[in-house]
């Protein structure tokens, strides 16, 4: 017996080492997501709290229900397109945002629960091109935000003002993120905005917070505050197709990847209990629309917890309890500039990129609607434009190509469907 118990102690060590190193690759949305809302008008606060309790609720069910050691959070880029594409740009009230994201989080739910397999009849260059022009709109939120990029009437956009103090603060973020980086420090992104911030303070160029810790805010303003009455408008649903379609193909890409890191994989090469991780992860959607943030997505950071020897969802319950336990840091993560995070989106960003090495170039047909929706994306601001121009475009050339029996159902319905957003929206 006693040797048994023995063998656990250090199972039990590694899943929870696993789970410390998780948290602490992810724990940059808690900083990076306030920020970014709070400029579409969102309380910074509030959406802090709501992003760690979503956060919390979204772990620690993956966790339970499908024992994977996978970390979820309001996601990157989709966080950014929710806070200046829909908000900003199309002018849609948050409470109107929150409720589009609950009904995208929905339909993957109904759709896990059809015989339908998910993911199949979607080429994957068209996946790929879809992350990485999510991750180039990230790089230009991201160089927006550090002042980089600025509007000017002749080029559209020009080099912004070098000699502004938070724009030094942004370039400061980019060196130290970069060396971090460099030198294979985990938690890299976490650590380069801490110490951006800090030698900010120490320079003079932000000030310091007042306090660290806190009772976190009892009342959740945010909370159950979607607004449904819009919902059946055309805006709205364009914006829900988006949501649906981007997130869809996030969740399953990041799931295959994690899983298949973590040996997930049965015989015939299919991830294990797929469909029920994606079924939660539309549930931690759900449940953060619910909360007052946009997309809960699984982290591709959650490798490294993988990488550490995490195999369980004990990894999940650690990252959730110290998401819950970030709650009473409300004070130092206010200090921190949005200019120190900058660097974090941009990089974010860069990352999500690597995604156009896995684009099909040697067929003009898969490598061209590609490289549309790639760009599409960041110059419209709007993912469902990069999806109905991608879509349209690629099946129209593989009909004039002779290649017919390459477009899949779904293709020609993500096509139609993007035609008939395309004529109505506009």
């Amino acid at each position: 017996m006693a040797s048994n118990d023995a063998k656990k102690a250090p199972e039990l060590k590694t899943e929870i080492l696993a789970g410390l190193t998780t948290f602490f690759t992810v724990s940059y949305i808690l900083l990076i997501n306030p920020q970014i809302l709070g400029f579409a008008g969102l309380p910074e606060g509030d959406v802090f709290v709501a992003t760690a309790l979503s956060a919390a609720i979204a772990t620690l069910l993956m966790g339970f229900f499908v024992n994977r050691p996978f970390a979820l959070a309001a996601g990157m880029g989709l966080n950014a397109y929710f806070a200046y594409a829909v908000i900003l740009g199309m002018g849609i009230s948050w409470q109107a945002a929150l409720a589009a994201v609950f009904v995208s989080g929905l339909l993957i739910f109904l759709l896990t629960l059809t015989k339908i397999k998910i993911g199949r009849g979607i080429p994957d260059s068209f996946k790929f091109a879809l992350i990485a022009g999510l991750g180039l709109f990230l790089v230009f939120i991201g160089l927006q935000n550090a002042h980089l990029v600025d509007a000017d009437e002749a080029t559209i956009i020009t080099l912004g003002d070098l000699t502004n103090p938070a724009t030094q603060i942004a370039i400061l973020g980019f060196f130290v993120t970069g060396a971090l980086i460099a030198r294979k420090v985990k938690a890299h992104l976490l650590l380069g905005i801490l110490l951006t911030a800090l030698i900010s303070m120490l320079l003079g160029l932000s000030p310091w917070p007042i306090g660290i810790f806190a009772m976190p805010p009892t009342n959740m303003p945010l909370a159950f505050q979607m607004d449904f009455s819009e919902i059946f408008t055309i805006s709205l649903l364009s914006v829900i197709w988006g949501f649906f379609v981007i997130t869809l193909f996030d969740v399953i890409g990041t799931l295959d990847a994690l899983s298949a890191s973590a040996g997930f994989v049965d015989k015939k090469g299919h991830i294990k209990d797929m469909t029920k991780a994606i079924r939660v992860n539309s549930v931690g959607i759900m449940a953060g629309a619910s909360l007052g943030v946009p997309t809960i997505v699984a982290f591709l950071e959650s490798a490294t917890g993988i990488e550490a020897g995490g195999r369980t969802g004990i990894v999940a319950y650690v990252v959730a309890a110290l998401f819950i336990l970030s709650l009473f840091f409300l004070p130092l993560i206010q200090a921190i500039p949005i200019e120190a995070a900058a660097p974090a989106i941009v990089i974010t960003g860069v990352f999500m990129l690597h995604a156009v090495e896995r684009i099909n170039y040697k067929d003009i047909t898969d490598s061209l609607p590609a490289l549309l929706t790639v760009v599409t994306i960041p110059f419209t601001f709007s993912i469902a434009h990069g999806i109905a121009i991608g879509s349209i475009f690629y099946v129209f050339l593989k009909l004039v190509s002779g290649n017919r029996k390459q477009i899949s159902p779904a293709m020609y319905l993500i096509a139609l469907l993007s035609v008939i957003d395309l004529v109505v929206f506009f």
